[in-house]
């Protein structure tokens, strides 16, 4: 991972950045792999947070020869890419991604949410929730045309107690879904919801 094109905001304590990923062989993503704003929050006890634009398939620069795309999920790294995101987010601050791309991650999680399954469920949901966010929800704030993308906002627990209540608000959204009869038209969207229901269940049952 290579973080670059750190530069300070108009607001204090908010800093733009990228993110890029580079192979085995030195070669670097074309695309950062992440962009956005980190924020070291700020009055009334607003904990750190990040919004961003994430992208799971990449291409690297390889000289003389066309560039592959290479899918992050399809070799878990985006679960790993995004435990480092959720180690740099303190207890009771919050991560935001965008779903408003052209990509598979974003066209299915678009796509999960429009066809009533929980935000936690969607493929951005669920990245986010195993990175330690345990309360997900589907966010959108109208501002007069300043509102920026449609995102998965994930909020960390402050304390453990907060954890259980998260962790209890999670299983009471995600057990009216899997106890509902499945649409044949979304067979197999729900298939892949269901699965992560079942393991993220397995996470709430320990606590």
């Amino acid at each position: 991972m290579h973080l670059e094109e750190i530069k300070q905001l108009r607001l204090s304590g908010w800093k733009g950045f990228k993110l890029y990923l580079q192979d085995s062989k030195g070669s670097r993503s074309e695309l950062p792999v992440i962009k956005g704003i980190y924020s070291v929050g700020g009055k009334d006890g607003v904990k750190a947070w990040m919004d961003l634009e994430y992208r799971e398939e990449l291409k690297f620069s390889k000289e003389r020869k066309p560039s592959p795309s290479f899918s992050l999920s399809s070799s878990h790294i985006d679960q790993e890419l995004f435990s480092h995101l959720g180690k740099v987010i303190p207890s009771g601050g919050h991560l935001m991604i965008s779903y408003e791309g052209e990509q598979k991650i974003h066209t299915s999680t678009l796509k999960s949410l429009s066809s009533g399954i929980p935000a936690v469920l969607t493929p951005l949901g669920t990245l986010i929730f195993r990175a330690g966010f345990h309360y997900i929800k589907d966010w959108y704030l109208a501002e007069g045309g300043h509102e920026g993308p449609r995102k998965i906002w994930g909020e960390k627990a402050p304390d453990a107690r907060w954890e259980k209540i998260f962790l209890e608000r999670t299983a009471q959204q995600i057990r009216p879904f899997l106890d509902k009869k499945s649409s044949s038209s979304l067979k197999e969207l729900e298939k892949l919801a269901r699965k992560r229901a079942q393991e993220i269940l397995k996470v709430v049952s320990r606590i």
